[in-house]
């Protein structure tokens, strides 16, 4: 059980799945004044559908092994352009000018959401590896007599396996936590996010 969403760690990365440092650091979304926040993620595809081979008359056998087409879709409320910028590999000019074309591709990017279960413990759900998209914008008339309210924002991040070793979980897709153990809490901010030792 997820209490709210608190934040996500956006940390963009290398095709071959090592921290990208050209773009700058860790990337943070967490209600902080002028520089976004979460409002809710739905999380699919972690479950490959289950398919019965019938032999004998009987449900022989189930194919169940690995994972769906996993994805995030996330609503967020105003994501900085500098942010967006990066996520979805747009280009922007000294000026401040955002730029979207035919060479626009979306950096690989590991990240974590962070809420608290039931007890008021941590609960983190991280992916290894994926890439944001945002299909569009939406411009609406202000209705007359009516106070501003700012709508979400949806983006979604497609998933896929981890290319690092298996001592960093490769082949993994997801990790997930919720409790109050600082080694875990740790292990996922060192595996997902890359973050070093200390």
């Amino acid at each position: 059980m997820y209490v709210g969403f608190e934040r996500v760690r956006i940390q963009p990365l290398n095709f071959d799945g090592t921290k990208m440092t050209a773009k700058g650091d860790q990337l943070v979304i967490e209600g902080k004044a002028d520089a976004g926040g979460v409002v809710q993620a739905e999380i699919s595809g972690i479950s490959k559908e289950a398919k019965v081979t019938s032999a004998s008359n009987v449900a022989y056998y189930i194919s169940r092994k690995g994972v769906d087409a996993p994805k995030v879709e996330f609503e967020l409320l105003d994501v900085p352009q500098k942010v967006e910028t990066v996520i979805l590999g747009r280009k922007e000019t000294t000026n401040g000018v955002q730029l979207t074309g035919k060479d626009t591709e979306a950096p690989y990017c590991a990240i974590t959401l962070e809420s608290s279960d039931a007890k008021g413990n941590t609960a983190l759900v991280g992916f290894f590896y994926g890439v944001f998209s945002k299909d569009g914008d939406t411009m609406k008339t202000l209705e007359v007599g009516s106070d501003f309210e700012p709508e979400n924002e949806k983006y979604t991040f497609t998933a896929s396996a981890n290319p690092l070793s298996d001592e960093t979980f490769g082949g993994q897709y997801m990790a997930k936590y919720a409790g109050a153990e600082e080694a875990a809490i740790k292990e996922i901010n060192q595996k997902v996010l890359l973050v070093s030792e200390g």
